[in-house]
């Protein structure tokens, strides 16, 4: 049973190592997300003044229970039967499941056309670019900071949409990875980053801490192990420098291996100016992190 779950983890990487993202067919994240704008509209609404701060958490914590109920229900019954009627069924099923869950491809073409657009239109169209790849507006006013806006972006996801749903995957299966992607996109919804979710997105974002604790620090010492002994020039020393000392997530192992300062210039040393060239470092250090995890896979299929 062992052996067909790592089978299923390796095709859903190489499923996404080609296909990537298709638009034209339905993706269940994307619908996971309309349902947490909706329950945000319907439980929170507009009159946060009549809402005491314990009414606002209690209603965050109905939201996560909401999501995440149903989408355990379907993602354990479908897997269960599958695998019942057959085993090529059951890893057909998962690795499906797997490809949703990474972002592999889509970032790696995202962070090269915000390069591309840079060198071919110049500062606005990189903006323009930058917060279509990220779903975020760009605050950045020339080249360097918008490049960092970028890495940033590719950096923090290389962790949560690449490497640490295929370590949940790998310890809990497809319904690990469904249940980390939900709760990542609840976390990004209604996460308390202002005075809105400050108390409606205090249990959404605690528990996304707590499910991303474990795998965002293996992203992070993979992606160190990626800069020091993979291709592509990276500052491997720096980067494990870096990282020990701020420690967040991949993007602190990123910023060493470029030598630039990256999320607001609170993580990294200023060694730079960050380019837009330098997009195209990051993209190879995310892409050696992605090979990294399917080396992995295929060692542990030859051992088991």
């Amino acid at each position: 049973m062992f052996k067909y779950h790592l089978w299923a983890l390796l095709i859903g990487t190489i499923l996404d190592f080609i296909f990537g993202r298709i638009y034209s067919i339905w993706n269940p994240f994307d619908s996971i997300k309309k349902l947490v704008k909706h329950l945000d509209r319907a439980l929170l609404g507009d009159e946060l003044i009549l809402l005491e701060p314990a009414k606002q958490r209690s209603l965050g914590m109905w939201l996560i229970i909401i999501v995440l109920v149903p989408v355990f229900a379907t993602v354990t019954f479908f897997n269960l039967l599958f695998y019942d009627i057959a085993p090529w069924l059951g890893v057909l099923f998962e690795a499906f499941a797997t490809y949703l869950c990474i972002d592999g491809k889509y970032l790696y073409y995202g962070a090269k056309g915000v390069m591309a657009d840079y060198y071919g239109c110049g500062i606005r169209e990189m903006k323009h670019s930058y917060e279509l790849f990220s779903g975020r507006e760009s605050k950045g006013e020339d080249e360097s900071e918008v490049t960092a806006e970028t890495i940033t972006y590719l950096a923090n996801e290389t962790s949560d949409g690449l490497i640490s749903p295929l370590v949940i995957m790998f310890l809990f299966g497809p319904v690990g990875g469904f249940l980390y992607r939900s709760i990542d996109i609840i976390d990004q919804v209604v996460g308390y980053k202002n005075s809105r979710y400050m108390h409606f997105g205090y249990y959404g974002a605690k528990l996304s801490w707590a499910v991303s604790y474990w795998p965002a620090r293996f992203s992070g010492a993979l992606t160190v192990f990626a800069a020091r002994y993979t291709f592509g020039g990276f500052h491997g020393r720096n980067a494990r420098y870096i990282h020990l000392r701020d420690g967040v997530k991949a993007i602190s192992a990123f910023a060493g291996a470029l030598g630039i300062a990256l999320k607001d210039k609170t993580v990294g040393d200023m060694d730079k100016e960050p380019e837009a060239c330098d997009i195209r470092k990051a993209i190879g250090l995310m892409r050696n992190d992605f090979l990294l995890m399917q080396l992995i896979i295929v060692i542990l299929l030859l051992i088991f």
